[in-house]
């Protein structure tokens, strides 16, 4: 073979070599003959098909010659040595008049898998580390006792990190789509908080347009179901995001609730421009909108709508779409996600014994605001303002919506107040931001609305405290090693240890942890960040393992899912994926601080997903 063969051979990233039509090795790189430590045959030997005698290669050459030109490489089963069997990928190097066929077009493949690859690793760890920064240094300060306002504030820059945590991931997957790397994990999703994720970073650009933003779940529907909370996540958000998008004014209300069948149904419903029928078949696919001209007055891509929907397939789901032009769009999505835990009835009932007259602009708003209500334990009374002003059913609270802008909303506030009498509360939820209005009495809660600040606001007045922290229970002591190299990442981590009662050495990199595990007292856990210098975790947690050390070990990482192999094969316990909230990390250390503690469903979700641990997680 000539210097041009073997330098495209050597140019391809992964095990190659060239085959004669009888199956022998007539030129091969530096990783088909041992750079990676497999046994194929050398140059001169014979490649084998198994299962079959050895010698036998007509198996290998009908692939060679079953690859057409212009067709995919076929796929074989070779056996390189006694009991080790190869899937290789084999394609035609000449045709039967000895033309050139494949060997760039495998070459341009193989490198450009890797480089995608590589691509993704790196935007993955170079983005996810600051990311995780904010995450977790603002579950600390929300962790405090603050004011209503500045906690309102923590949660914004809570729901916008893991904004951008979703941003990051939707173009990660959407590669991992393409080459068919994409996995699903299955884990207890509270139904309730994932709603408040989706619409919580959403909140200034509807404001900003003085759109009523919900979302709720049913009373009925289970707490939590059984599904991948990061994908369902990114479903939602791509709907919702596109929704609150493309409409100018009016609401977007979200709905969650048990389909007849028992699968999960969320309806994403807007008053937006409405989506001609013709268009309708093309929002699906990517880089699409419904509105392709120049003149088009919404920037994007177009692929959140069709991210959305391969996710949807992948999940054995279906999504479909109603709309006609000036009605606005309704998104409709059924999930076979099984409950989790029981349905709603075991929440606690924070407004309990208390009557509330709802009003809101449509059948779909009010629905969802009495969802809320109701789940929250008070009993929801649907009225229209004809009522306040003539005869108001017997409530003790009034909650409706309005805009804090408008001088007509002073008028109806002060009907509303008169209407109640001197012992009643009335509450108005303003598309617009408060602050800046006119309206300054009664309370005003801004859109959108989630469970707890509705809580809050309508027991505000009675009760004056500030906004309650987000308290984690301390755990039993204990002695943790933390081994993170980023600075900010490590004191970050180490004060979330620190806040649950437990004791925490922090070293940056992976020989320091093996120095500190093997030479001074024993640690029940170990935080081991997978990407470090010196010596990154896994060749760590190798050492560790090879000195006998039975100490657990559970990964922070941000890679992909399909690599987590790796972190098994090295002799980790288990996983943490970043960001880390203050909640996962103490489901995690639990089990290995609290005596006889099961690691029961909320450990589970941060192990491997592998075995008999998966069957648990799903069952």
């Amino acid at each position: 073979m000539g210097y041009a063969a073997r330098t495209l051979v050597e140019a391809i990233p992964v095990a190659a070599a060239i085959l004669d039509p009888d199956g022998r090795v007539l030129l091969a790189n530096r990783q088909w003959s041992g750079g990676n430590g497999e046994l194929y045959p050398a140059e001169g030997g014979f490649l084998t098909a198994a299962p079959g005698p050895c010698g036998a290669h007509r198996g290998v050459l009908e692939a060679v010659w079953r690859a057409t030109p212009g067709a995919g490489a076929a796929e074989l089963c070779c056996r390189c040595a006694e009991d080790i069997v190869h899937t290789l990928r084999v394609a035609p190097l000449t045709g039967p008049g000895g033309e050139d066929q494949r060997l760039v077009t495998v070459v341009a493949e193989q490198c450009r898998d890797t480089a995608r690859s590589q691509f993704l690793a790196l935007l993955s760890h170079e983005v996810t580390t600051p990311v995780t920064t904010v995450v977790a240094a603002v579950d600390l300060l929300r962790a405090q006792q603050l004011d209503q306002g500045v906690r309102e504030i923590a949660d914004d820059i809570h729901y916008s990190a893991k904004a951008l945590e979703t941003l990051t991931e939707n173009l990660l997957d959407l590669a991992r789509l393409e080459t068919g790397r994409l996995t699903l994990t299955r884990e207890p999703v509270p139904i309730r908080e994932l709603l408040e994720g989706v619409v919580q970073p959403l909140q200034s650009q509807a404001r900003n347009k003085g759109i009523l933003l919900l979302a709720a779940p049913a009373p009925q529907l289970p707490a939590t179901v059984a599904g991948d909370p990061v994908r369902l996540r990114q479903v939602l958000t791509a709907l919702v995001g596109n929704a609150v998008k493309f409409t100018a004014s009016g609401e977007v209300v979200v709905l969650a609730e048990p389909a007849a069948d028992g699968s999960l149904l969320v309806t994403v419903s807007d008053t937006g421009p409405g989506i001609p029928e013709p268009q309708q078949a093309r929002l699906f696919q990517p880089f699409t909108q419904a509105d392709s001209s120049a003149a088009r007055r919404h920037e994007g891509a177009g692929l959140g709508l069709a991210l959305a929907a391969r996710l949807v397939d992948r999940m054995d789901g279906a999504i479909e779409v109603e709309s006609r032009p000036g009605a606005g769009a309704l998104f409709r999505v059924r999930l076979p996600l099984p409950a989790a835990s029981p349905d709603g009835d075991g929440q606690p009932r924070p407004l309990a014994r208390r009557r509330v007259a709802v009003m809101a602009p449509s059948d779909r708003s009010v629905r969802a605001l009495t969802w809320l209500l109701a789940s929250a334990g008070a009993e929801p009374v649907p009225v229209t303002f004809a009522d306040v002003t003539g005869a108001l059913p017997d409530v003790d609270t009034v909650l409706w919506c309005d805009d804090a802008h408008d001088p007509a909303a002073v008028r109806r506030a002060d009907t509303v107040i008169g209407a109640l009498g001197p012992d009643g509360r009335a509450l108005m939820i303003s598309t617009t931001d408060p602050r800046t209005g006119i309206v300054r009495r009664p309370g005003v809660l801004t859109a959108p609305l989630v469970l707890r600040r509705l809580v809050a606001a309508l027991n505000r007045e009675r009760t004056g405290v500030r906004g309650a922290p987000v308290t984690v229970p301390p755990l039993p002591g204990g002695r943790v090693l933390l081994a993170e190299d980023n600075d900010i990442n490590r004191t970050v981590f180490r004060r979330m240890i620190e806040l649950m009662g437990v004791t925490c050495d922090a070293v940056p990199d992976g020989a320091a942890a093996v120095e500190a595990v093997l030479g001074g007292d024993p640690y029940d856990v170990v935080l081991m960040d997978v990407q470090m210098p010196r010596t990154d975790g896994l060749e760590a947690t190798r050492q560790i393992r090879a000195a006998g050390s039975p100490t657990p070990i559970l990964a922070l990482t941000a890679t992909d899912p399909a690599d987590l192999a790796l972190c098994l094969a090295a002799g980790m316990n288990g996983r943490l994926s970043k960001p880390i909230t203050l909640p996962e990390l103490r489901s995690a250390l639990r089990p290995y601080l609290t005596p006889g503690a099961d690691p029961g469903v909320d450990h589970l979700i941060t192990r491997l997903q592998t075995g008999d641990e998966k069957s648990r997680v799903m069952a």
